[in-house]
């Protein structure tokens, strides 16, 4: 019945469209069917048929009642709806709409708030559950409804203050699908601000991880509206940010993608804001930048943490060093089901040759159950599966087996990124066939089959990650790749070193640049662990193979490669699909994987500035707690970027830390010193594996030890306690020795240390300690042992030996610290300390074995002794001996043949003391209390004797003893000044001694010698004698002679003793007795006692034993070893003078380092600098030597040159075989030469020969492996200035070095300090103070040169250069210049073979193709012709005349001279076609008025009637004077001109400053000049504007103050316009027609034609002055004050009247041209068909001339062909960071991660990038057996992308063009920042797109989607058009999409040619015709003709013009339809 009452119901169903799910068909079903309907699918078509209905009836719904009723039914049918069926329907009815609309209207007019929540609740609740688990509407909603929807809807919602708290609870809730909390921030707006913090969490802890990022995106961009002025929900939103981004991994990335950061920073450091605020900002910038800090960020946390007052922000650089420390890198994050699928066609299955997978992973928590992390997939067969299983092992499976491979061994961690590498043989072969490495390392390996082959081929599908949904995990990805061919055992390590962040392609062979110091470190570690157990050399590892070529595997192996890095950044929940690296192919993303571009902080750093910015936190840090931080920020910055490392190496970077940390070495506290230790590689937590990871920075820093000393205590003992550690402690010692420490000098730089007063005395046994450690552990002959030993011979005797020269002990003061003064206090006890040091190491058998073999010992011991030791001294020495008897049996021996123990007898007595006592006596008896060994001997022998050789030293010392206790024997007992040191140490002698002779039979045997009994006979007489005579005698004295006597009655009785002797004794003895006993009886000695009972052969050997080498021998052997001391003295000497020089010279040069900060100060860095920029005129030079580019005065220079030496400190290097480095061989003791004469060898052994180095200067300014060929001092002359130079010739390169000069002796000084005669050129004006600049150019580099006349002395040179540059050098004589002369002669020879035409600089430029014009003997007469057939303009005729006749604008008095062309300076108006507006070109200056023609015939007259040399004018029409007076307000003419005055101005009233009355002087006035112009009134507008403000004073007639140069009123008030129009009537037809008679003039015939009244000054012609022949110095200068005023005449070029030009044809076109594209545009027509066609779907990028074909090649965009090399080319790929260099199709080189953008060459050997890192680069092509592309500049200011860049290499000039609104200005020589051009503030509106310069004039032009922009090479505007006007015909204004400029040598209008997107293209030229009468000029673009492409057949509209390029008079076009065409003009 149910059914009955709804068949209408079905009827209406039935015949409506086909729901997505029902998929039945549409034919009607009979009566039968129906009954066999399942009551299921009944029930569901009921509920999709109300669904329709209710979802119609919302759309209908009036009113918001009726919506929630609606909404309330459509909520019931999903929740009853399980299979999701109806939510088909629901999205296929526009559900989605409705809501939206249902959401936008529920705030109607007068309705209750309840009912509008309520609405807005169901619109919420039914949105979520529609799209939840259900794939096709989430997708629907994402692409077709989108946030933006959800956000309009809700406006009125949220503007509401009652709505507006719930609204966003259900945003809020919608986001992370949880409605319980709609309510959240009503509950936060309603509690106290100390409640908030409770009642956040509470809402935190209920709702888990983000659900829905774009919700999250929308509620954060509408918190505006919530919070408002409430400072309660403020606190709480940010709270909640806070803690929901700390509650899981997915919620950090979303909150961090949402662009939060910046408003936080600004709102964090905005004045005002309430503390509490703070603290919850604070935490939130920290949460997010844990996840990294986009360049914006970044920029704005270190633009502000320097404050204005240069103090840091503490709070802030808190927050910066916490997010230095985050190390999150791009990476997809995975919360499963998640996977990115990639499908390969037609292939059969995997790889044939095997394959290898490898990706990087972090895992948040392990999956309950196993979880895929690869799968590949063929239909729906699984070929190969690897995953992860729960407990953290991985497994395979794959076809070939039905078991599931399980790796046993390693296990993956979770929170830490993990490189995990399967390799698969494909055959058995090897074994095993798979092999599992887990972070580089082979973990474990199994034999499995390799997956069988299909029969036919299919797709197979490659899954990351899981796309069915199998179990839970939450995942992130940083990259994966699989590669067609198992890699080899050792290059997963490799790849694992890179790390995570490295997401090339491995095609860079470069690859270990990419990595970190600890990388390189650990390979380099693990290399010499290998390399020990290898017997191959290490070179041919494929380990070393990887670091030497790279991996070079072939991109054809690749079959897949993915990271986040080509995933553009947009709206979270937008990415469907992921670029594969490399390749054109894509993953497809399904499940919920979040692309997370995480910018690290440190990657954002070097986008903002590089290792610079916290250099300069460092630099103003100044309390210990803000330097600990800034060092933190440093490390922090470097330690994981290798850009950032390589900008570090590059600045010098670790040189300018040591210089900044020295004067505030009190500020490093423990903090600080542990920061850099750490990064140096110390390991502070577990010291053990402490090692060296950076050389470079050790050297610099951790060996500073000028800086360490004067830190605290505890630091300076720490910081020598490290060595010991290292080189000790270390487990990885014999690395950090061999590796680290090898070249370090570790040894040499304490003995420096110890020999300054840096270190405080109690420090002292430290740094002793420090020494000890770095000698045992480098115990080497160059390393130890020589630097100690000669150490020690130079400063344990002779305290003042050391001492230098005041001058040379106490540097002069360097900016940063100043030098200490050495320490000369007590270098002897500080030598006594290294004494014992070594000594204690010589106990080290193998120590003391390595000495010996490297220094004669026993010589070594008589050096060190000395012939007055110190008691230390002594007792080392005999310590040493002691240890060497031990060592070596036959040492003894050896020390007598070179009278050793002779020596000690003579030396040892006066330094004897108790501890020498003790030495000698252990020497005497061994070891100490030796037990008597039963060996054989008598029991009688007793304590045996080890060295008799000691006994005379002991009995010598006894002597000397006692004779001082004699001296002293009738001193009181208690006397209080007293010392009894003498007494006590002889006391305890005679002591030992009689004991010995009591237990000893062999020291008894000692006395066999006589004359060893002799000594002790003679020194007891000697006291007895003294004793008795003394009036008193006191009791120690007593004492002493008690005991000797018992000792002399022990030897009496002795059988040992001869019988003479014997009786001696007891005579003496008899004496003592009348001291010791005088009252008692004498002793009775029985005579047989001591009788001499010894056999007659006993006595007469013991008599020949005692004959001792006389004392000659010892006299020799201490005057030779004086002599050796000496010498070492004197070695030592100078290498310390030496060591301090190179330490000042070093300290210099790194103060001088401004460059790194520089940058940051400059105008657009990130502190500028408030100064304003001066300028000045660049002596680089345009087109036929045009100045006229102005150069930044004021920044030191902002270039960071790259050397371009592929030297890379984290390299890796093959480890030496130790068998080279440690063992030496043992020298037998037998091959040691006895002569004493041998100690000549000594000399040479200890004593090296220290060559001072006399180029010490300059050494740090030579390219990396440069040699010094020859050195001369010139003067480098730059207008009137001499800058005292040096030019320097190397091997590779010419240098020219101004303020140094060569001294007598060769060395190089300061020209400030050396006397003047070294450098002082006869006439020149000395300049010490001008700009120091140090130029270099390769050899090849140098085009030609020039011999040269300076103030007419022929001793001149000018050298030209390819980059525009030229030097003008005067030498001191003539045959210095022909040295000169020959040298460059054979450099450019050498180079002439292999040159390019493109390698003539522009001077030398004619129009077309820029073929050269060689410099020949035809020169001047091929220019005539040239200029006579037109192919050159009329002022690079006068331009190449000036060249040849010596003329140039390095030397002011010759300076090219250019003729007045106009007269009229009056009419408002220029009229060119009136001859009565030019001057009279056919007379010279002084004679264009009959008056001024009669006084110059009167002048000649007269002198001539007097005998003198006549002449027209005592003036000249270009002198050095006039030059200067025209230029005066510009930089450097501005100081010259002060200099020629005398340090003033002149008058203001004869200073230039009004162009008419400038033409009246010289022309009219009869008092006046005949000054010619020069050719700045022809190219540099600059020269007219006061721009620097100079004061000139005020006018005396008018009043008036002098700035800018008044102009004739046609020039309406602007420079730019007066110079144009100069410029256009000097190539007027007038000027053409009568240019040859001026030049007779100036060069020609008339040179001092009489008739012509064209006579100067004698004086003024070459030849008539010979400065070198006056010798008196007054006369001289007058003459050279002659010269400068009167002028120098150019040399004269024409001996007969100079011919006219050609005149047939259009005057502006060369003779043969018909007709041209400026005269006839509208003749130009589109060819018939294209000449080139690169393919449909590839768009022309560009067109490149080929100079040598002459022809346009169309290159595709990321390529560009090399000019002159067309089979060359570059390619780059924006996406994948790659550039490469191909030829012939082959790429020769790849660069990964250059993130290049666009490209241009300058010309064929050099290269500029602008790049995604915004940064501008320059590339230099070496060419030699292959060819390279070199990194010559980094250069940074642009604040986004560089998106367009373009070369001149005419004008030396780069412009690139950013999204940051702007394009820059670069010189292309230096790579410094000039200025910038503004379009706007950034955007897609302002960024410049599209840079074009023109070579001619050096126009810049400029385009962005807002405006196209004419400025000149100075940046100064001109034209601007404003694009977003549309016109009368387009609604919307077409984009411009390329832009050219014509190009010829002088065109009078000038053309800019622009392509549209819309087919079109435009012909401008640029005019100030327009400007209103009396106004300023205002230029502007002239349309001269539109043009539209031909459109292609069926297309709906022509096609964009993407590139266009002037060729000649033929216009070229590339379109978007990869289409090239050829507009031609008319034959």
């Amino acid at each position: 019945m149910f059914r009955t009452l709804l068949t209408p119901l079905r009827l209406r169903f039935d015949s409506s469209p086909r729901s997505a799910v029902t998929n039945q068909a549409s034919a009607p079903t009979t009566a039968v069917e129906e009954e066999e309907l399942d009551p299921e699918d009944f029930a569901r078509d009921v509920l999709i048929e109300i669904m329709r209905i209710s979802v119609e009836k919302l759309k209908q719904a009036e009113s918001t009642p009726v919506r929630i009723e609606v909404l309330l039914e459509i909520q019931r049918i999903m929740l009853q709806d399980t299979p999701g069926a109806t939510k088909d329907v629901f999205r296929e009815m526009d559900g989605f709409m409705g809501l939206m609309n249902a959401l936008s209207l529920a705030h109607e007019q007068g309705l209750d708030e309840g009912s509008v929540i309520e609405c807005s609740r169901l619109a919420f609740i039914i949105t979520s559950d529609a799209m939840t688990d259900h794939v096709e509407n989430a997708e629907y909603f994402k692409k077709r409804v989108g946030y933006s929807a959800v956000a309009n809807a809700i406006q009125s919602l949220v503007d509401d203050p009652d709505t507006v708290d719930y609204t966003m609870g259900l945003l809020l809730s919608f986001a992370f699908r949880n409605f319980s909390l709609a309510g959240a921030f009503k509950s936060i707006r309603n509690t106290a601000i100390s409640e908030v913090d409770t009642t956040v969490r509470e809402i935190v802890a209920r709702l888990g991880g983000i659900k829905r990022p774009g919700a999250v995106g929308l509620l954060c961009r509408l918190t505006p509206k919530l919070v408002g002025d409430d400072a309660t929900m403020r606190f709480g939103v940010l709270r909640l940010l806070e803690l929901l981004s700390g509650t899981t991994h997915r919620n950090q990335v979303v909150l961090s993608s949402l662009g939060l950061a910046l408003p936080a920073l600004t709102r964090f450091t905005e004045p005002g804001t309430p503390e509490l605020e703070r603290s919850a900002l604070q935490k939130l910038l920290r949460r997010l930048l844990d996840m990294g800090a986009t360049p914006d960020v970044a920029r704005l946390l270190f633009q502000r943490v320097v404050r204005e007052d240069n103090i840091l922000d503490a709070e802030l650089l808190e927050v910066i060093r916490y997010g230095m420390k985050s190390r999150w890198l791009e990476h997809f994050s995975m919360e499963s089901p998640a996977s990115l699928t990639l499908t390969e066609e037609g292939v059969k299955g995997l790889p044939v040759t095997g394959f290898t997978f490898m990706i990087w992973v972090w895992i948040k928590e392990l999956p309950s159950t196993t979880h895929p992390i690869f799968t590949a997939r063929s239909n729906a067969r699984t070929i190969l599966s690897l995953n992860l299983r729960g407990d953290g092992k991985l497994e395979i499976s794959t076809t070939a087996s039905r078991d599931v491979g399980v790796f046993r061994k390693g296990q993956v961690n979770k929170m830490r990124w993990t490189h995990i590498t399967l390799v698969h043989h494909p055959h058995r072969a090897s074994n095993p066939t798979v092999r599992l490495y887990i972070d580089g390392v082979l973990n474990d390996g199994l034999n499995w089959s390799y997956p069988k082959f299909e029969s036919q081929p299919q797709a197979i599908r490659y899954t990351l990650g899981d796309d069915l949904k199998k179990t839970r995990m939450s995942w992130c990805i940083a990259s994966a790749h699989m590669l067609s061919f198992p890699f080899a055992d050792d290059l997963p390590r490799f790849i694992h070193h890179l790390g995570p962040r490295y997401s090339g392609n491995f095609q860079d062979p470069l690859l270990v640049k990419f990595l970190t110091y600890e990388a390189s470190t650990s390979l380099n570690m693990y290399l010499s662990t290998v390399a020990a157990k290898m017997t191959t050399p290490a070179q041919q590892m494929p380990l070393m193979k990887v670091v030497r070529d790279g991996l070079a595997i072939s991109e054809s192996t690749i079959l897949f490669s993915v990271s986040p890095h080509n995933c553009p950044r947009q709206e979270p929940e937008t990415a469907a699909v992921v670029p594969a690296n490399g390749s054109n192919r894509e993953f497809k993303i399904a499940g919920d994987v979040f692309v997370v571009k995480a910018a690290c902080l440190d990657l954002s750093l070097w986008k903002i500035g590089g290792a610079a910015v916290p250099l300069r936190l460092l630099q103003v840090a100044n309390t210990p707690h803000e330097v600990s931080r800034a060092l933190g920020v440093l490390v922090d910055g470097l330690r994981n970027s290798w850009q950032n490392s390589e900008d570090m190496e590059r600045i010098r970077g670790y040189e300018i830390l040591a210089s900044l940390l020295r004067p505030k070495a009190q500020m490093v506290n423990m903090t600080g010193f542990e920061t850099i230790f750490e990064f140096l590689g110390f390991n502070f937590r577990s010291p053990e594996h402490s090692t060296v990871v950076n050389a470079v920075a050790y050297r610099a820093i951790a060996l500073d030890f000028e800086l360490w000393s004067h830190t605290r205590q505890e630091v300076q003992r720490v910081h020598l306690e490290h060595f010991t550690t290292l080189l000790i402690a270390s487990r990885y010692k014999k690395f950090n020795v061999k590796q680290r420490f090898a070249k370090l000098g570790l040894v040499r730089k304490l003995l420096f240390a110890l020999q300054t007063n840096w270190y405080q005395p109690e420090v002292l046994p430290l740094v002793l300690e420090a020494l000890k450690s770095a000698a045992l552990a480098g115990f080497s002959k160059e390393d130890a042992i020589k630097p100690i030993v000669s150490y020690l011979a130079a400063n344990l005797h002779g305290s003042g030996l050391l001492e230098l020269p005041e001058d040379e002990s106490a540097p002069a003061p360097s900016p940063q610290s100043l030098l200490s003064r050495i320490d000369y206090k007590d270098p002897r006890e500080k030598a006594e300390h290294v004494l014992e040091a070594l000594i204690s190491l010589l106990g080290i058998p193998a120590l003391y074995n390595k000495f010996v073999t490297v220094l004669p010992l026993t010589r070594i011991i008589i050096l060190l002794l000395g012939d007055r030791p110190s008691p230390t001294i002594a007792n080392q020495i005999l310590i040493l001996i002691s240890l060497s008897i031990k060592m070596s049996p036959a040492f003894a021996r050896k020390f007598e043949l070179i009278s050793g123990w002779n020596v000690l007898k003579t030396v040892l007595p006066s330094a004897w003391d108790p501890t020498v006592n003790e030495a000698a006596m252990d020497i005497l008896v061994g070891e100490k209390n030796k037990s008597p060994e039963p060996n054989g001997h008598a029991a009688s022998a007793g304590v045996p004797i080890a060295c008799p050789y000691i006994v005379p030293t002991i009995f010598s010392a006894l002597q000397a003893g006692l004779v001082a206790v004699a001296r002293n024997c009738d001193v009181v007992d208690d006397s209080d000044n007293a010392s009894w040191a003498v007494e006590s140490t002889m006391e305890v002698l005679i002591e030992e001694l009689i004991e010995l002779h009591a237990s000893s039979g062999a020291f008894r045997e000692v006395f066999k010698s006589q004359q060893t009994t002799q000594l002790f006979v003679n020194s007891y007489k000697t006291f007895v004698l003294r004793v008795t005579g003394a009036e008193q005698v006191n009791h120690r004295t007593i004492r002493i002679l008690e005991k000797l006597t018992h000792f002399g009655l022990a030897l009496a009785l002795d059988n040992a003793v001869a019988g003479a002797q014997k009786r001696e004794i007891l005579d003496i003895l008899q004496e003592a007795e009348t001291v010791l006993a005088p009252s008692t009886e004498k002793t009775e000695i029985d005579p047989q006692l001591v009788s001499d009972k010894r056999p007659l052969r006993q006595r007469i050997a013991s008599a020949r034993f005692s004959i001792q080498i006389g004392d000659r021998a010892v006299v020799k052997t201490m005057t030779r070893m004086n002599e050796w001391r000496m010498t070492i003295q004197s070695s030592e000497r100078k290498r310390l003078r030496k060591n301090i020089l190179d330490l000042r010279e070093n300290r210099r040069q790194v103060s001088r380092l401004t460059e790194w900060a520089n940058l940051l100060t400059s105008e657009r860095g990130l502190w500028p600098n408030p100064e304003m920029r001066a300028w000045r005129l660049d002596e680089t030079e345009g087109p036929f030597r045009v100045r006229k580019k102005l150069e930044p005065m004021n920044d030191a220079s902002l270039a960071i040159r790259v050397d371009t030496s592929n030297q890379n400190m984290r390299s890796v290097e093959a480890p030496d075989s130790d068998a080279q480095s440690i063992v030496q061989v043992e020298v037998p003791p037998w091959a040691e030469s006895y002569e004493i004469s041998a100690t000549d060898m000594d000399d040479r052994q200890l004593a090296e020969e220290i060559t001072d180095d006399k180029h010490r200067r300059v050494r740090h300014e030579l390219e990396p492996g440069d040699v010094i060929d020859a050195v001369t001092t010139v003067a480098r002359i730059a207008g009137v200035d001499s800058s005292p130079g040096l030019l320097i010739i190397g091997r590779t390169h010419i240098y020219m070095l101004d303020g140094l000069v060569e001294n007598d002796d060769g060395e190089i000084v300061d020209a400030h300090e050396a006397p003047k005669r070294l450098f002082f050129v006869p006439g020149s004006i000395v300049e010490l103070d001008g700009p120091q600049k140090a130029q270099r150019w390769s050899h090849d580099q140098i085009v030609s040169f020039s011999d040269k006349t300076f103030l007419f002395r022929d001793v001149a040179l000018e050298v030209y250069f390819k980059d525009s540059r030229s030097i003008l050098l005067v030498f001191l004589d003539k045959q210095r210049r022909r040295d000169i002369d020959q040298r460059l002669l054979n450099i450019v020879n050498r180079f002439m073979s292999d040159a390019i035409p493109s390698a003539t600089p522009g001077r030398l430029r004619t129009p077309r193709f820029g073929k050269v014009f060689q410099q020949k003997s035809d020169e001047l007469s091929g220019a005539t012709r040239r200029w006579q057939a037109r192919e050159i303009s009329n002022f690079t005729y006068i331009s190449i005349l000036n060249q040849i006749s010596g003329r140039t604008p390095s030397d002011a008095t010759q300076y090219p001279i250019f003729p007045w062309v106009i007269k009229d300076y009056t009419s408002s108006t220029l009229d060119l076609s009136n001859p009565e507006t030019y001057r009279d070109l056919t007379k010279p200056m002084g004679a264009l008025t009959d008056a001024r023609r009669d006084a110059a015939h009167m002048r000649y007259t007269n002198l001539e009637s007097v005998g003198e040399d006549p002449f027209h004018y005592g003036t000249h029409f270009s002198s050095s004077m006039i030059v200067c007076h025209f230029l005066i307000r510009m930089a450097p003419f501005t100081n010259m001109f002060k200099t020629l005055q005398g340090g003033d101005w002149d008058l203001p009233d004869r200073l230039f400053s009004d162009i008419p009355r400038a033409y009246e002087s010289a022309a009219t006035d009869i008092r006046g000049d005949v000054r010619e112009l020069i050719p700045e009134f022809f190219t540099c507008p600059e020269f007219l504007e006061n721009s620097a403000n100079l004061d000139f004073g005020v006018q005396q007639n008018s009043g008036e103050r002098i700035h800018h140069v008044k102009l004739p009123p046609w020039a309406k008030n602007d420079p730019l316009l007066f110079i144009t129009m100069n410029r256009k009537a000097l190539e007027s037809a007038y000027v053409t027609e009568n240019l040859p008679m001026w030049i007779d003039l100036i060069w020609g015939c008339k040179q001092r034609d009489t008739e012509s009244l064209n006579a100067f000054h004698p004086f003024s012609y070459e030849g008539s002055i010979d400065l070198d022949s006056i010798t008196d110095e007054l006369e001289r200068e007058a003459t050279v004050g002659i010269i400068h005023n009167f002028g120098q005449t150019p040399r004269k070029l024409f001996t007969t009247p100079h011919p006219e030009q050609y005149d047939y044809g259009i005057r502006t076109l060369p003779i043969g041209t018909v007709t041209g594209i400026e005269e006839e545009p509208h003749l130009l027509v589109q060819g018939g068909r294209s000449f080139s066609d690169l393919g449909p779907t590839i768009p022309v990028g560009e067109l490149v001339v080929d100079m040598i074909g002459e022809k346009i090649i169309p290159c595709p965009d990321g390529v560009l062909c090399a000019p002159y090399r067309p089979h060359e080319r570059l390619e780059w790929r924006a996406a994948a960071g790659q550039l490469r260099y191909v030829i012939d199709q082959k790429a020769v080189q790849v660069i990964e991660e250059a993130f290049c953008v666009c490209a241009a060459f300058a010309d064929s050997d050099n290269l500029v990038t602008g790049c995604s890192d915004y940064t501008v680069r320059l590339w230099r092509l070496v060419r030699s057996s292959t060819v390279r592309l070199g990194l010559s500049h980094i250069m940074r200011i642009h604040t986004d992308d560089v998106v367009s860049v373009t070369a001149s290499r005419p004008w030396s000039v780069v412009v690139s063009g950013s999204k940051d609104g702007s394009a820059a200005i670069w010189d292309l020589n230096r790579g410094i920042y000039i200025r910038s051009i503004w379009h706007g503030d950034g955007g897609e509106e302002s960024a410049v797109r599209l840079v074009a310069v023109n070579d001619s004039t050096g126009y810049i032009a400029t385009c962005s989607r807002s405006k196209l922009c004419l400025h000149t090479i100075n940046g100064r505007a001109m034209a601007i058009l404003d694009l977003t006007i549309p016109s009368a015909h387009d609604s919307i204004p077409p984009m411009i999409t390329s832009l050219a400029f014509h190009e010829r040598e002088y065109s009078p209008l000038g053309v800019l040619a622009t392509g549209g997107s819309d087919g079109s293209i435009t012909l401008r030229t640029w005019t100030a015709d327009g400007t209103p009468e009396g106004e300023t000029a205002k230029w502007e673009f002239l349309t001269m003709r539109t043009m539209k492409v031909r459109a292609v057949a069926m297309a709906e509209r022509p096609p964009a013009v993407t590139a266009l390029k002037f060729f000649g008079e033929d216009l070229y076009h590339g379109e978007e339809t990869g289409k090239s065409f050829l507009w031609a003009l008319p034959e």
